[in-house]
């Protein structure tokens, strides 16, 4: 008797059934999943717990965690220092209503790091740091469009979230993109105050520019990092545009933090006059901040008197955030970096070979120990080479891999190495890869 052939999707159903009945229990009062970014079809895992680079989800199935909660565990889960850090701070408080001394600790070590910042302010995400950012570039230029590239993501806000993931149909010309609202319920004057730039294309950055920076505040630049190789040459072509015109440079390092000690802009040699941060920063905890230049951010401190800005929040520079971020910064040591870097080389490596190989039109990159899978062919230089993927595909390879033992973005993009993998981890994702990809070309 021939054996009936399921699909992945029907697979992962009967693999899962206390993750779909978390699933359905929580749809009714939480809008569907708790975030849009946990939800996948046909239902996202409801997972136990984690430790290292290991995950447990609700059903007992454990996975090699290459997801990384959207690159945030960079030292893994329940990292010992960590743990340590976040223990101490408990037993002392966990809001005290006023300043504790460690803001102050995590300051210094990011201002040690990170050459252009002379102060820095935490906030509670990635969105809060570039909404204060702009508002700080807005309110110190007198002026308030912005400039930002396609595809390039800073947050759920309204000033930056145009563009982002456009349709390809109303992106409009390659060379002078079209700014698209990306949400609804915006402004309906938000996509106007924002000029889009393409990536990878020194001369239209630099024509669209010199047409619009009478009116341009700053220009805001996501380096993709992991999702999009962004040539330094071309990173250094941007800084010197904007220096030209005389406009402001905030750089997002929400991702970009992750490759060594210095961030991206030490690797692309630039120097932002503003910079966001987020995510390692928090050490696991929600988490934003801002730095950059004296002359800037002096004009958030209030003991200067007056200046027209603010920035505050219940819970910003929580001392609990800053433990966590403070004990997981002081692990991630040029060998440590070395070491998650090395590893990544190895991992594009591996699929790219396996992809070859098998003559799959697909390839790997990364940044750093942030890499994405897409199934495409050609060149990756801009939004529109990565809008041609074959997202299908991606799915239900996501969803093979799953009982391989392998947890990933499902989208297979910006997924992320954490500090306890090793070889063995990287081997093993590439020979799951292979057969998933037996699985769902059959």
């Amino acid at each position: 008797m021939t054996e009936q052939v399921i699909s992945v999707e029907d697979e992962y159903r009967q693999r899962t059934p206390h993750s779909a009945e978390a699933f359905q229990r929580g749809r009714p009062v939480t809008a569907g999943p708790a975030k849009g970014a946990y939800f996948f079809q046909p239902y996202p895992l409801t997972m136990a717990k984690a430790r290292g680079c290991m995950l447990e989800d609700v059903d007992g199935h454990r996975y090699v965690d290459f997801a990384n909660h959207h690159s945030t565990q960079i030292l893994g889960h329940n990292h010992p220092k960590v743990m340590e850090a976040v223990r101490a701070q408990l037993d002392q408080g966990i809001a005290l209503g006023a300043p504790t001394g460690i803001e102050t600790d995590m300051a210094a070590e990011m201002c040690g790091r990170v050459a252009t910042l002379d102060r820095v302010r935490f906030v509670n995400s990635g969105t809060e740091a570039t909404l204060h950012a702009l508002r700080l570039a807005r309110g110190f230029s007198r002026k308030s469009r912005i400039a930002k590239f396609e595809g390039g993501y800073h947050g759920s806000h309204d000033a930056v979230e145009v563009s982002v993931f456009p349709p390809l149909d109303r992106a409009g010309p390659m060379e002078a993109p079209h700014s698209v609202p990306g949400a609804g319920g915006m402004s309906p004057h938000a996509a106007g105050e924002v000029l889009v730039l393409p990536y990878n294309d020194e001369a239209a950055v630099a024509r669209l520019i010199e047409e619009h920076a009478r009116d341009l505040a700053c220009v805001m630049f996501d380096p993709k990092a992991g999702m999009l190789p962004v040539r330094p040459e071309f990173a250094r072509a941007v800084r010197e545009i904007t220096r030209k015109h005389g406009l402001l440079l905030i750089f997002d390092e929400i991702v970009g933090f992750r490759a060594g000690r210095g961030g991206l802009q030490a690797e692309f040699g630039i120097d932002p006059d503003l910079t966001c941060f987020g995510k390692i920063v928090g050490g696991g905890f929600p988490v934003g901040a801002f730095g950059g230049r004296a002359d800037l951010m002096d004009l958030l401190d209030p003991s200067r008197g007056p200046t027209g800005f603010a920035q505050s929040g219940s819970f910003s520079a929580n001392p609990m955030t800053m433990a966590a971020g403070l004990a997981t910064l002081r692990e991630l040591t040029p060998s440590a970096f070395d070491h998650l870097n090395g590893l990544a080389d190895r991992l594009t490596a591996g699929l790219n070979d396996l992809f070859a190989r098998r003559g799959v039109q697909a390839q790997a990159i990364h940044t750093g120990s942030v890499f994405s899978i897409y199934f495409v062919e050609g060149k990756l230089e801009t939004y529109r080479d990565l809008a041609r993927a074959d997202r299908a595909m991606s799915h239900q390879v996501f969803l093979a891999l799953l009982k391989e033992g392998y947890f990933l973005s499902h989208t297979l993009s910006m997924c992320a190495l954490s500090l306890p993998m090793e070889v063995r981890h990287i081997k093993g994702l590439v020979a799951a890869m292979e057969r998933a990809l037996d699985r769902v070309l059959g």
